[in-house]
């Protein structure tokens, strides 16, 4: 009896370590890949944009980048603007530089704010636009070639010398406080 039992009890050992080590294996490789960092970028082909007049602050609008794919994408840098036929993207406002890259889960969206001219109207060589490409920046702060054509609101947008672009934001007000 004394052998049944200590055979038994053996069994019973190998069985539950075995079950242990897979639900340590199991567990390890699921927190290593959701501990994986976020590289890729978000970009018009994995994300939804979007430029919408706001009521204030005057003279901005709000650009959306929501995340439409089944992974994490991040919104690097700033977004490189191109209002109709312009040959220079829209200056960044580098003070908006954020404490961390902003990583947008699937469904989630990051924010830029886009300061179209001066209240004060300082600027120089205004004009009305009517489209804007936005322009995705990778983790090298490079362009991806990838990029979303957009119309403006209502007849187009004035804009002048002034008009600036902050960095992708997580919060709406922080992307409209510059």
């Amino acid at each position: 009896m004394p052998a049944f039992t200590f055979t038994t009890r053996l069994a019973a050992s190998a069985a539950a370590a075995a079950v242990a080590v897979l639900g340590l294996t199991t567990a390890a490789t699921a927190s290593a890949s959701s501990d994986e960092p976020v590289t890729q970028a978000c970009t018009a082909a994995n994300s939804s944009t979007t430029v919408s007049e706001v009521s204030r602050p005057v003279n901005h609008l709000l650009l959306t980048v929501t995340n439409t794919g089944d992974t994490p994408c991040n919104a690097y840098y700033a977004p490189a603007l191109r209002f109709d036929d312009a040959q220079a993207a829209t200056p960044v406002l580098e003070s908006s530089q954020p404490q961390a890259v902003v990583t947008l889960n699937p469904g989630e969206s990051g924010y830029a704010g886009i300061r179209t001219s001066l209240p004060t109207g300082e600027g120089t060589n205004g004009r009305t636009a009517t489209t804007l490409e936005v322009h995705f920046k990778d983790r090298a702060d490079e362009d991806t070639n990838d990029w979303a054509t957009l119309d403006l609101p209502g007849d187009g947008v004035y804009l002048d010398s002034t008009a600036a672009v902050t960095w992708w934001q997580y919060d709406l007000d922080d992307a409209l406080s510059y």
